[in-house]
């Protein structure tokens, strides 16, 4: 079932000197695995009028492979595996006391989802160039993207201009379409493009800039909803700012982020990305983070499904539409030594419709509460 850029390396390392951000061939090859495990809070059952009130259960792992090809090239090979099972909202209606409450899928629904991407990089001078294609397979859900990349130095390196471009072609297929009078097969289109512009404020600060444009077409409703009618075209753009400082006297790094985005469905949202990465010694770092994030509600959100409307007029009570907020903390522990980094971390999110700069009426009962963790490793050779 389907849920849910090159640039700004993480000054990171004992001596925390800013890194180049344009593109550099990797002087060795890097293996890297991860494993995730994420865990949403159940539903109060007074929240949840059928269905069960347990949440998603989802485990990652991931592996990555980065190796140089020849003089000018380089090689990265990704591959993931996720498995979910719980209850997913299937839409929502009016209480006895006025305020929306929940209908969920059993706790049977059980999911894979498995991806593999491929990318190619040829380096010169003050360039990069990469190619790259990915392809993702759920029992559902299929899914083939395909990018593009450059890199220019510019300034003897002081500052670098990023281009990027994808397109995604997505095939849907629900279960239980005859059954729950779903629709059968459908599809989707996805392109989007970017461009940064990465400044060198001083030999210890970096500034990143850049803005992206995004349009959708196709089948953009959620066929697993009871009432779900969303237009077929989205258009979204976003700005970005990425601050890099490291403090000599501290020996540790600032990182601050800021990203605001838009879209024709009538969303905007506001998110702040924040973390201190604080040496330790002897190869230990320490990554205290905190996100805040906060969205207006889309035009055609409804608190609760309305049947008394057109079937082909826009509806949907989809949480994720609504107007909320959202404050995630995390802590991340990272060790090195010379061809190995161990890292892992925990993260715990919460939403409320009070965190919103332009919350909804009603705060939606499926917004979500969840703890993330993970654990990753890394070898060089």
């Amino acid at each position: 079932m389907k849920h849910k850029s090159t640039t700004v390396a993480a000054l990171t390392g004992a001596a925390m000197s800013l890194p180049a951000f344009s593109g550099t061939q990797p002087a060795e090859s890097t293996l890297s695995v991860s494993f995730s495990q994420y865990r949403e809070a159940d539903i109060p059952k007074d929240e949840v009028v059928a269905g069960s009130h347990e949440r998603y259960d989802i485990e990652v792992g991931k592996f990555r492979l980065v190796t140089p090809l020849g003089a000018d090239w380089s090689l990265a090979v990704d591959a993931t595996r996720e498995t979910m099972s719980g209850a997913s909202p299937w839409g929502t209606l009016y209480g006895a006391t006025g305020e929306p409450n929940l209908i969920m899928s059993g706790a049977t629904i059980s999911d894979s989802r498995t991806e593999v991407a491929l990318s190619s990089t040829r380096y010169t001078d003050n360039a990069s160039y990469t190619l790259g294609v990915a392809r993702s397979e759920e029992d559902d859900y299929k899914a083939t993207s395909y990018r593009i990349a450059g890199e220019w130095d510019r300034d003897n390196k002081l500052s670098t201009i990023a281009l990027g471009f994808s397109y995604s072609s997505d095939e849907l297929s629900p279960t239980e379409a005859v059954l729950f009078g779903r629709v059968p097969e459908a599809s989707r289109r996805s392109r989007s493009i970017s461009g940064s512009w990465t400044q060198v404020l001083g030999k210890n600060a970096v500034l990143q800039s850049g803005i992206s444009l995004t349009k959708k077409d196709g089948y953009l409703d959620d066929p697993y909803k009871l009432r779900d009618v969303r237009p077929d075209e989205r258009t979204q753009w976003a700005v970005s700012l990425r601050y890099r400082r490291f403090y000599d006297n501290r020996n540790a790094a600032l990182h601050l982020d800021y990203r605001y985005y838009d879209d024709d469905w009538g969303i905007d949202s506001h998110t702040i990305d924040l973390s201190w990465h604080q040496n330790l010694g002897i190869g230990f770092q320490l990554v205290p983070r905190v996100r805040i994030y906060s969205q207006a509600e889309a035009s055609f959100f409804e608190a609760a499904d309305d049947y008394t409307l057109p079937k082909n007029q826009p509806q949907s009570s989809d949480f994720r539409l609504s107007g909320y907020g959202a404050l995630s903390v995390g802590l991340k522990a990272i060790y090195r030594i010379p061809a190995w980094t161990v890292s892992l971390s925990v993260d715990q999110y919460r939403s409320d419709e009070r965190f919103g700069h332009n919350k909804s009426r009603y705060e939606h009962p499926a917004l979500l509460d969840f703890t993330l963790t993970n654990l990753g490793l890394e070898y060089r050779f």
